[in-house]
């Protein structure tokens, strides 16, 4: 980087889907804290461009919330989170890992279309993409002899106990509940040999 006439670091010079993305990437959680009323000051601030860059790229602030909300919801984006999960966990371990993400993935997506004044969406993780599911089948594919059902149920069971105890509207008293109870709930519903009792 190097500095503007104001003392801020300018970004790196980038192609302009690679800039948008960059932008993107630090807009996203000034909506979260903001919403709508985030500054086009605050944008440019915290990308190091001037506000001018901003327009250049987006058009309108309103056109740059959308993207940045659009660019959080991506599958890929959460599907690569899963596939970091590191394949050599205990399986259980990678149950509560994989929970926790999905718990964090769906306060995130209420958070952000909250914070835009959206209506809640149909928790589905991205309006029916069941794309993040191949990774969990990676994760999963060295425990496989311990699994009593397909990993393409696991992941739904997965979700099911993380929408269930994640969200405001839903989870109630269940928000108490630990990941560790949660996971020894669905490991015993999905794992066989001594630790699944069957």
């Amino acid at each position: 980087m190097t500095p503007t006439t104001t003392g801020r670091p300018r970004a790196a010079r980038l192609a302009p889907a690679e800039r948008r993305a960059a932008l993107l990437d630090r807009v996203i959680p000034l909506v979260q804290a903001h919403g709508r009323d985030v500054s086009t000051r605050q944008i440019a601030d915290a990308c190091g461009v001037a506000e001018g860059t901003v327009f250049r790229a987006f058009g309108t602030k309103e056109a740059l919330i959308e993207a940045a909300v659009e660019r959080y919801f991506e599958p890929q984006r959460f599907s690569e989170v899963l596939a970091a999960v590191p394949r050599s966990l205990p399986v259980e371990e990678k149950l509560r890992v994989v929970l926790r993400l999905l718990q964090e993935r769906l306060r995130g997506v209420v958070g952000i279309l909250s914070a835009v004044r959206e209506p809640r969406p149909e928790i589905d993780l991205r309006r029916g993409d069941r794309r993040w599911l191949e990774p969990l089948r990676d994760l999963l594919a060295p425990d496989a002899g311990r699994l009593a059902v397909p990993v393409d149920t696991v992941g739904p069971y997965l979700l099911l106990v993380a929408v269930a105890t994640s969200l405001p509207h839903v989870a109630g008293e269940f928000a108490a509940l630990s990941a560790d109870d949660l996971v020894r709930l669905v490991a015993h519903g999905v794992l066989t040999g001594p630790d699944g009792g069957s």
